[in-house]
């Protein structure tokens, strides 16, 4: 099984981003998206899915979304962080931390 997984903490404080509504999206070849996930952060800011992919599941591209609109309650610069990615390996562990902030955000791939 493939795990896709990320943790979000807020730059501001160093809280974990609780609450926020996650979605991860397959692509398809001719660019549309299937919603194969949807869930939110839990108490920890963390999220974590396993998924069965095919040989040609691992050919296609993802992208894993946060909305951020209802975890900052006020009007914010970035509402939606929308990172892309692949899943070459069925059985490989992909986790995705992000720090989060108002105005901006930070991700890096982690092994």
């Amino acid at each position: 099984m493939a795990i896709v997984s990320s943790h979000l903490l807020s730059s501001t404080d160093g809280s974990h981003a609780s609450g926020v509504k996650v979605i991860i999206n397959q692509i398809k070849k001719n660019g549309n998206r299937k919603k194969i996930y949807q869930s939110q952060t839990d108490k920890n800011g963390r999220v974590s899915k396993e998924f069965s992919l095919s040989k040609k599941d691992c050919l296609l591209k993802y992208e894993l979304i946060f909305s951020l609109e209802k975890y900052y309650k006020k009007k914010t610069n970035v509402s939606d962080i929308v990172i892309k990615f692949n899943m070459r390996s069925p059985k490989k562990k992909y986790h995705i931390p992000v720090i989060i902030a108002p105005n901006g955000y930070s991700i890096w791939w982690s092994k």
